[in-house]
Order: structure tokens, then C-alpha cells, then sequence
């Protein structure tokens, strides 16, 4: 739990300014009716529907394998980051530059944590908590 735990504040820290400065994302809004129960739910929802589906793809298998073939340095972590940010070109019209440069980010950090703990739970997690703060708290 370690890493994903850093990894959020990373990306909060990194996602939430680059989001909002490239106007990709609302400003922050807590939900009205917001309950525990529904983040949770969203959460699993995320998890399993969408975090560790790409997870699996593009850090099991693209970045795993890249690591294998040519190491593990940031250089290889930057280019499946591109490769992840690039299969985000085609949501909400093309090319949409601006979730390619958000999904390239995000996936050097979601790669970082995989690297840091071999895990492609760990990096699904954070992917997971990632995507449901920003459609929870930046609509």
C-alpha cells in the first residue's frame, strides 16, 4: 500500500495544477449527496472495469516486457508512458492532446509504482483511486 499511497500524492501534486491549467478538468466540487458507500463503489467500479484491465495491458505486458528488453530506466518507463498516453488520444474527439499529455503523465507515475513494487495490483490501485477522485471531485 506504500507505493500506491505515494504515488497518489505524486499525481495529485503533478495531475491536479496540469489538469486544471490545460482546462482538461473542472475546478474542485464536493457532490452533494456524496457518501462513503459511493466513492467506494465507484472505486470498484474503476478498479475493475477499467484500472487494472490497462494496467495489465500496458504495464504487465508493454512496460514489463520494454524493461526486459532494454532495462529499467526512466527512459523506457517514459516511453510506455507515451504509449499509454497515446491509446488516450481518441476519448473526447481527435486527437485530444490534452488527455494524451495528462495519460502520458499519469502513466509515468502509475509505471513508477509498478517498477518501485512489481505489482500490477499496486499500479491498478493507484490508477483506480486516481481516475475516481478526478470524476468524483473535478467534473
Amino acid at each position: 500500500f506504500i507505493y500506491p499511497f505515494f504515488g497518489f500524492l505524486a499525481a495529485a501534486v503533478v495531475l491536479i495544477p496540469l489538469g486544471r491549467w490545460l482546462w482538461f478538468m473542472g475546478k474542485f466540487e464536493t457532490p452533494a449527496n456524496l457518501t462513503l458507500w459511493k466513492i467506494s463503489t465507484k472505486f470498484i467500479r474503476i478498479f475493475w472495469g477499467v484500472a487494472l484491465v490497462e494496467e495489465i495491458l500496458f504495464r504487465s505486458l508493454i512496460q514489463n516486457w520494454m524493461m526486459q528488453k532494454f532495462g529499467a530506466s526512466n527512459f523506457v518507463l517514459f516511453c510506455s508512458a507515451v504509449i499509454f498516453g497515446a491509446s488516450h488520444l481518441n476519448n473526447g474527439g481527435w486527437p485530444n492532446w490534452r488527455y494524451f499529455l495528462i495519460a502520458t503523465v499519469a502513466g509515468y507515475i502509475y509505471g513508477k509504482v509498478f517498477q518501485k513494487s512489481n505489482s500490477v495490483m499496486s499500479s491498478a490501485a493507484l490508477h483506480a483511486a486516481v481516475n475516481t477522485v478526478r470524476h468524483t471531485f473535478f467534473r
